[in-house]
């Protein structure tokens, strides 16, 4: 069914999805709404159902397992090591990485965006995120004001925000409230009709008062009817949109919809992540969601057993003097206060609740708390709790690591992710950037003051060669220019620069890169290398030719040495090309010639 308007289809769409079930298995419906609503009220501590008070007990077991998960599964941005994959277009790698760490990921915070993804995924069982205009944003799934609930992205859905009149008027810096980007009033205008009410998730839509005006927006994103975008009755055509929408409430209690941006959207403005996916539902099997049985079961049995022991802590009594309880009060007597009773008869306690029946529901509770911790991978030695006495330390190591298995292979699914946002989003934004020219300051460290200092001294003296050629007709104090009277101007060069420490003004010039391809490779965690494991297997080889170099050339001249070799270095899944040098006989370097202060001075003088 096509509406006539964006608009209807909206409220269409959203009164639909607040109570549509779909089935995933013949004896499973699910409701995308209803599942994201349940996880968050149990792990803030509230009942799904019912009333909520004090007096009602709520013993939370998800949140200390679900808090653990997310400290188990934390990836941090120092977690995102980049490497140069070629030699070609290194340079403009270096820039990309020294820019990601000195600038980028301090102006963007993403290392809250790392623990926003890994949140929502332990939680819900997935994560949306959107490429946003500065940097990729993570969307509340709360937020969600209807999709496919079969495929998240394979139909259009929405999101409902609220923004304040001073929020809403902010975004004009992105083109909302333009008549050129299809928007049928301006921001100005519809601030006016904000009010002071601000409508919520519930199914109800209930509205709370709030102190400050308030607009309601859906943010659509899909592919919609053409007639959406232009008002031209093409219902046939249809292309991939964005609409942002408001809503306000007219004098007669009724909803009125206008448009304050719309445009056609490229595909792949959004993402979808699950780390373990569940076969025809939008959202996959979170962590949260297994811990939803073991929190309704705890919270049941705890009321029950604390309703016994409220009817434990009462003391009926009942006697066989009839003349008792007109004499005395007994819950007004003071302690020690003496009383009487007639000769032969006595004061009887009413039996309550046997012990046995708590300590039942007692076990019960415990057994669902420690199906919760194997559920979500949080036995107790991961949870730091005290080891059993006479366990060895290797024993409990083993267990910890075996506790972190399943959270490791969430982490690591979690990181590819990552590094396929860093593709898509992150680094050609940074390559952006910088095409337009930066300056900034950044630490440079041993192995990247090295190469720095080889790239401008390469610089530096090629430009000094060619003024030679070209004012001194290739001559130096009467001598024809050569390698051997350069090398000694390079190494004072080198060390000159050497000599400025750590940290330089790096300056990109504007369009400098434009033409060079980026062979920047990335590793998160690990995941795709382990650059530790490499670097030790590279410093062994390295210390292993360094420790007699000659005695290492003349083995490597015999083929069957030379051959065993190259099996050690593929057997250790090192790259055997990166050490073909080493194979080789290397040629003995001429004796150099000293080159005299003058010249020095003259490359070191400023040109």
């Amino acid at each position: 069914m096509t509406h006539s308007s964006i608009f209807d289809y909206i409220t269409h769409e959203t009164s639909k999805f607040d109570t549509d079930t779909i089935k995933v298995g013949d004896n499973w419906d699910w409701n995308f709404r209803n599942h994201v609503q349940i996880i968050f009220h149990l792990k803030n501590g509230v009942f799904f159902t019912g009333i909520n008070d004090w007096m009602r007990a709520f013993k939370n077991i998800m949140r200390p397992i679900l808090k653990l998960a997310y400290w188990t599964e934390d990836i941090e941005v120092k977690d995102v090591v980049f490497f140069i994959e070629k030699s070609e277009g290194k340079s403009l790698s270096f820039l990309v990485k020294k820019y990601h760490d000195e600038v980028y990921t301090r102006e963007h915070d993403l290392d809250t965006l790392f623990d926003q993804i890994t949140e929502s995924d332990i939680d819900y069982g997935g994560v949306l995120l959107q490429k946003g205009v500065e940097m990729p944003e993570v969307l509340k799934l709360k937020g969600v004001s209807f999709c496919d609930q079969t495929d998240i992205l394979g139909s259009p859905m929405a999101f409902k925000h609220t923004f304040s009149p001073d929020k809403l008027r902010s975004m004009s810096k992105y083109g909302w409230g333009e008549k050129s980007n299809g928007a049928t009033i301006s921001l100005d205008e519809l601030c006016t009709l904000a009010e002071e009410t601000r409508e919520s998730n519930t199914l109800g839509k209930q509205k709370n008062q709030v102190p400050g005006k308030q607009i309601e927006v859906h943010i659509v994103h899909g592919n919609l009817p053409q007639h959406y975008l232009d008002d031209k009755n093409d219902m046939e055509y249809w292309c991939n949109q964005l609409q942002i929408v408001a809503f306000y409430t007219k004098k007669d209690n009724t909803k009125e919809g206008v448009v304050i941006y719309r445009k056609k959207e490229e595909e792949g403005s959004l993402k979808f992540f699950t780390s373990e996916e569940v076969e025809d539902r939008a959202l996959g099997m979170g962590e949260g969601e297994t811990l939803v049985h073991p929190q309704i079961w705890t919270n049941f049995l705890t009321i029950h057993k604390t309703g016994m022991l409220e009817a434990g802590s009462k003391v009926p009594l009942y006697t066989d003097d009839p003349a008792y309880t007109t004499k005395n009060k007994i819950q007004d007597m003071e302690n020690l206060e003496i009383t009487t009773i007639e000769d032969g008869k006595r004061i009887y306690q009413v039996p309550t609740v046997a012990p046995a029946n708590i300590q039942l529901f007692e076990r019960e509770i415990n057994d669902w708390f420690t199906f919760a911790q194997t559920s979500g991978a949080a036995n107790d030695p991961i949870m730091g709790v005290q080891p059993p006495s006479g366990t060895t330390f290797r024993g409990q190591e083993r267990s910890v690591a075996q506790g972190k298995g399943s959270h490791e292979r969430r982490k690591g699914k979690r990181a590819k992710f990552i590094e396929q946002v860093y593709r898509d989003w992150i680094i050609p934004d940074i390559k952006k950037e910088i095409l337009k020219g930066k300056t900034f300051l950044a630490t440079l460290s041993t192995e990247e003051l090295q190469w720095v200092s080889e790239q401008l001294m390469d610089s530096t003296f090629s430009k000094y060669k060619k003024d030679v050629i070209l004012n001194g007709g290739g001559m130096i104090d009467g001598q024809p220019m050569t390698e051997e009277m350069l090398t000694p101007m390079k190494e004072e060069f080198k060390r000159n620069f050497l000599k400025k420490g750590n940290k330089h003004l790096l300056e990109i010039l504007k369009g400098e890169f434009k033409d060079v391809e980026l062979k920047l490779g990335i590793n998160v965690v690990g995941k795709q290398k382990n650059l530790v494991e490499l670097s030790d297997k590279y410093l062994s080889i390295i210390q292993f030719a360094m420790a007699n170099p000659q005695g290492f050339q003349q083995a490597m001249q015999i083929p069957a040495l030379a051959k065993s070799f190259e099996h050690i270095l593929e057997f250790s899944n090192v790259n055997v090309t990166d050490f073909s040098s080493l194979l080789q006989a290397q040629p003995m370097q001429p004796k150099q010639r000293i080159p005299s202060p003058i010249q020095q001075n003259q490359l070191m003088t400023p040109q």
